[in-house]
């Protein structure tokens, strides 16, 4: 009986190669499964951001064809809205603005500080936001409307208290599934696929593409 329960202990027993091995397989399995479920659960963020930047539709500049403009974020408070006008800043008041891309006009109204406002849905959650135009701000376009990228929504003006007498446009995109977004929903400003983004930056000459 005696060399049975040895040869059964010696069959069972482990050596250290194994107990290692078995160790090493142990936590590789655990790092698999945290991996896994990091993958298959990315946090919500991640999710939106991902989809935001597939839905993202190509914007072009809102002015008309092969026109040159300057582009500035300025500072953190204002960036990622962009200011834009004539290149070499010449004179811009009265310049045509057009959506850039179809859409749909979501709202018209005037703001003390922006001024005279139209906001654009183009889809997919992704807004155009315009501001200071010059003319009152259903003079060419009313809710509900359809636009295309080179139908006239207005012209660059300098109305609202913070056009500081001015004449740019004040442009922005904005991204959000449910409901008309604010300011709060900015996303980077976007033209033909070239990002204009960041604190405290210029383009001095932007060829619009819109054609």
């Amino acid at each position: 009986m005696k060399t049975l329960k040895t040869t059964a202990l010696t069959r069972h027993r482990r050596t250290p190669a194994a107990l290692a091995a078995g160790a090493l397989a142990l936590a590789l399995g655990f790092q698999l499964t945290a991996i896994t479920t990091a993958t298959a659960a990315p946090a919500t963020d991640q999710v939106t951001d991902v989809v935001a930047d597939l839905t993202k539709p190509r914007f072009q500049m809102p002015f008309a064809c092969d026109t040159h403009w300057r582009i500035d974020t300025y500072d953190s408070g204002h960036n990622p809205a962009v200011d834009i006008v004539v290149k070499d800043n010449t004179g811009s008041s009265g310049k045509a603005v057009y959506p850039g891309y179809l859409g749909t006009v979501a709202r018209t109204f005037w703001d003390r500080g922006a001024g005279n406002v139209i906001v654009i849905n183009h889809g997919a959650g992704w807004y155009t936001a315009y501001y200071h135009l010059k003319e009152k701000h259903d003079t060419y376009v009313q809710v509900g409307d359809v636009v295309t990228a080179k139908t006239r929504i207005g012209s660059i003006g300098a109305t609202g208290s913070n056009s500081g007498n001015w004449a740019h446009l004040h442009y922005e995109q904005r991204y959000k599934l449910t409901g008309i977004p604010t300011e709060a929903d900015r996303e980077s400003v976007h033209f033909n696929g070239t990002e204009y983004t960041g604190t405290g930056q210029m383009w001095k000459d932007v060829v619009s593409k819109n054609c």
